[in-house]
């Protein structure tokens, strides 16, 4: 017995994935610190992440049991890489160049994820997330990175 590949949910099946992966990190970030907003424990941001995924996930299958099953497209290369590369720099860069250079570079790299249209956004979009970074985590939060 075949089935045909436009009958298969495709999207149920990826929101469902993304609801077991994160139920493996709320699992083990259950049992570490959670802590608090000002004070964040070493599970406060694996919970919270395994929360926020199983909404999505939720919200995935839900939104697949209703429409109709579609062929998945192959990604794109060049969004794909960009986004898998904007947390690797950010890593590298946070430690040494501060929140605001660094907020400013990785910005503009997910920037680089579409066909670069130059206007006003290339612009303020970056300086607009590095200024909320820094009254957030700087000033709100007082967590431990230099502006510059």
């Amino acid at each position: 017995m075949q089935t045909r590949v436009e009958n298969r949910r495709w999207d149920v099946l990826a929101g469902a994935t993304i609801i077991a992966i994160a139920l493996v990190f709320l699992i083990f970030g259950a049992r570490l610190t959670f802590g608090s907003l000002t004070r964040m424990g070493p599970g406060f941001l694996p919970v919270c992440a395994a929360v926020g995924l199983i909404l999505l996930g939720a919200a995935i299958v839900a939104d697949g049991l209703r429409g109709q099953g579609t062929i998945p497209k192959l990604p794109r290369l060049r969004p794909f890489l960009v986004i898998v590369a904007c947390p690797i720099v950010f890593a590298l860069m946070i430690g040494w160049a501060g929140m605001v250079p660094t907020v400013l570079v990785t910005a503009f790299l997910a920037r680089l994820a579409e066909p670069l249209e130059w206007g006003w956004d290339l612009i303020l979009v970056p300086a607009g997330l590095a200024a909320m970074g820094v009254f957030v985590f700087i000033d709100f939060l007082g967590v431990a990175i230099p502006a510059f």
